[in-house]
């Protein structure tokens, strides 16, 4: 897992990744594969190709083969792609339920989607940050945009001390930091 330890952020996701990777097939497009930061090798992951590769973002950079959004994707791409891998990026897309059908059309059939993001996590603009997700949400999303074999899972997490009722103290409450699934274009 690149020397990532799974209790880490980067290494639950790699992790979750590496899980489905074989799912992804031999031609994967990868939403969202603009590195940030030059030689950031914990996001990178086309060490996992079995096949092409074609990483896709809305700003041109490291990593990056296509310039488009989700919203935006060729027409030409239509069926093309037999995984697509969409890794913290759901929580900057604008109109999800929109864009989850337009990345299905560009699954072949029977063609998968491993998707990680954020259920409690702090605001980061890149360049917007519209969502957070519970389990159930993401699920509806992907069987609302056409998806089936949906499995999700919560990750790590995240310790908050509230006062809920005015009582003393604080009461600890748990949440999880990420979301993940995995789902199929039906054939």
């Amino acid at each position: 897992m690149q020397g990532l330890r799974t209790n880490t952020v980067r290494g639950r996701i790699r992790g979750w990744i590496e899980a489905h990777a074989a799912k992804l097939g031999d031609d994967v497009l990868e939403i969202g594969s603009r590195m940030h930061t030059p030689g950031a090798w914990w996001v990178n992951n086309r060490d996992l190709a079995r096949g092409s590769w074609l990483g896709m973002d809305m700003q041109p950079g490291h990593n990056v083969d296509a310039v488009c959004s989700v919203e935006t994707m060729p027409s030409d791409w239509a069926g093309r792609f037999s995984g697509v891998l969409c890794s913290e990026v759901l929580e900057h897309v604008s109109r999800p339920w929109e864009a989850l059908p337009k990345v299905r059309d560009v699954l072949r059939p029977g063609g998968w989607i491993v998707v990680t993001t954020l259920f409690s996590f702090p605001v980061h603009a890149f360049p917007s940050d519209f969502y957070r997700y519970t389990r159930e949400g993401l699920h509806l999303l992907l069987a609302d945009a056409g998806f089936d074999s949906i499995t999700t899972a919560y990750a790590g997490n995240v310790q908050y001390q509230l006062n809920d009722h005015g009582e003393r103290g604080h009461t600890v409450r748990d949440a999880p930091m990420h979301v993940f699934a995995v789902a199929q274009r039906p054939c």
